[in-house]
C-alpha cells in the first residue's frame, strides 16, 4: 500500500489513502518521514516490525519499542507473525514534487 504524509500530530502520522482519505498511524513506524513523503507499506517483506495479532479495526505491530496499533486498511494485508515494511519511497517522493513543481509554474508564470 502506497500512502502520504499529510501531517503529524503528537506521535501519529496522518496519512492520506487516497483523494480526501485519512488515517493515522504511529510515527514511531515511520521514524524518517516528513510531510509530504510518499511511504510504502509492505507485508511479508524483511522488516524489524512483525505483526503480533489484528482485530476487526486494527492490526497490532511489534517493533523494537513496544506494541502499536495501526489501522488494518494500511497493514497490505499482514497476518500474525508476519514481516511488516514500513519505507519511504524516495523514487514516490521525488515524483510527487516535481508534480508540485510544475503546478506551482503554472500557477506563478
Amino acid at each position: 500500500m502506497q500512502v502520504t504524509i499529510d501531517r503529524f500530530e503528537g506521535n501519529w502520522a496522518v496519512v492520506e489513502i487516497e483523494k480526501g482519505k485519512f488515517a493515522k498511524m504511529p510515527d514511531v513506524l515511520i521514524p524518517d518521514g516528513k510531510e509530504g513523503d510518499v511511504v510504502l507499506i509492505t507485508a511479508g517483506k524483511t522488516s524489524q516490525f512483525r505483526v503480533a495479532s489484528r482485530d476487526s479495526d486494527y492490526v497490532y505491530v511489534l517493533t523494537p519499542d513496544g506494541k502499536y496499533a495501526m489501522p488494518r486498511e494500511l497493514s497490505d494485508g499482514a497476518k500474525p507473525g508476519d514481516s511488516l515494511c514500513v519505507e519511504v519511497d524516495s523514487v514516490g517522493v521525488e515524483l510527487r514534487q516535481n508534480k508540485i513543481h510544475s503546478l506551482m509554474g503554472m500557477l506563478f508564470k
